[in-house]
C-alpha cells in the first residue's frame, strides 16, 4: 500500500474515533438532562485496545539506544535503511529521536536494517547499526 494511502487511512481512523468520542459525550449530556441512564453505551474504540510493548525493538540489540548518538561536527545526517511491507526504503534524518521512533515501531511489517551517519558530501562517517 502506498505510504500516502496509509497516512490517509490513519487520518480517517483518527477522525472516526474522535466522532465516536463526541457521540459518547453527547449521550452522557443527554443522560444528565434526563436524569436517568441513556440507553446507549460507549462503543469500543480502537484506542481502547492495549498492546504489551516489548522493552527492546525486535531486531535491535539492547545497546542500540546508546549507539544512536548526536551527530558529530563533521556529520550532517543519519541514513537509515529499513524494510517496510516487503520494500527496502532509505531515508535521511537529522535527529536521533526520529530514529528511536522508527526503531520502536519495528515489527512484522517494519525492520530497520542499517543506520549510518553521513557528512556533507554524502560519505559514510560511521555505521551505528548493522
Amino acid at each position: 500500500m502506498p505510504e500516502d494511502s496509509q497516512i490517509r487511512i490513519n487520518a480517517l481512523l483518527l477522525e472516526r474515533e474522535a466522532l465516536f468520542v463526541r457521540i459518547h459525550e453527547i449521550e452522557r449530556a443527554t443522560s444528565a438532562l434526563l436524569r436517568e441512564p441513556y440507553p446507549f453505551t460507549r462503543p469500543t474504540l480502537p484506542s481502547d485496545q492495549r498492546v504489551k510493548r516489548r522493552s527492546t525493538a525486535p531486531g535491535a540489540s539492547p545497546g542500540t539506544k546508546e549507539k544512536l548518538r548526536k551527530l558529530e561536527d563533521d556529520e550532517l545526517v543519519y541514513r537509515v535503511t529499513y524494510r517496510q511491507l516487503g520494500q527496502t526504503r532509505v531515508e535521511t534524518h537529522d535527529s536521533p529521536d526520529a530514529l528511536r521512533t522508527l526503531l520502536a515501531a519495528q515489527g512484522a511489517q517494519l525492520q530497520v536494517q542499517m543506520i549510518e551517519t553521513l557528512d556533507a558530501a554524502g560519505t559514510v562517517k560511521a555505521v551505528l547499526l548493522k
